[in-house]
């Protein structure tokens, strides 16, 4: 009796995984005739509204650097100037051109709607500005390096309704 057993149930257990694996392989002919919902994701945007949205960004950039007159300092002060531009959110710009020590001023400016967080970070120094965009107006601080690098960083919980800028420069 023992015997059958367990014949029977490795018969069976060959049965039931052969009819798993054939099911598995066919689909029953409704299935395949019956169109299948396509799945659309709404993160992906046309190229269209792509462009418009790295438009309107350039745009919201060029009202942040306008409120820091950054063309203007270029062409007056050369030298004292140690960086500026605008910056990716969330982004980094590193400047490796500093020694440990340096006086700096940092202005920095954002357009649109919303906030950024600016920080600047220089070995162990480093200074955190959050900035109301709608409020339109240059924000500066003095800072002094700590390392012979700097960083500023841009963060918002806002990145495609915002734009940025900053200038880096020597006091003296």
């Amino acid at each position: 009796m023992h015997r059958f057993t367990r014949h029977t149930g490795i018969a069976l257990a060959a049965v039931a995984l052969m009819t798993g694996v054939t099911s598995a392989c066919s689909g029953s002919p409704a299935e395949s005739k019956t169109p299948q919902p396509r799945k659309t994701t709404s993160s992906s945007a046309s190229p269209a509204a792509q462009s418009a949205s790295q438009s309107d960004r350039e745009d919201l950039n060029k009202e942040a650097r306008d409120l820091l007159r950054i063309s203007d300092r270029w062409d007056a002060d050369e030298k004292g100037l140690v960086s500026s531009g605008s910056l990716a959110l969330p982004g980094e710009n590193l400047d490796e051109t500093v020694k440990p020590g340096t006086a700096l001023r940092v202005e920095v400016a954002c357009a649109g709607e919303g906030t950024v967080t600016f920080t600047v970070v220089s070995g162990t120094a480093k200074t955190a500005k959050r900035v109301d965009c709608r409020q339109p107006k240059a924000n500066g601080f003095d800072f002094t390096t700590a390392g012979s690098s700097l960083a500023i960083q841009a963060d918002s919980p806002d990145e495609e309704g915002v734009g940025t800028a900053y200038v880096v420069s020597r006091t003296t």
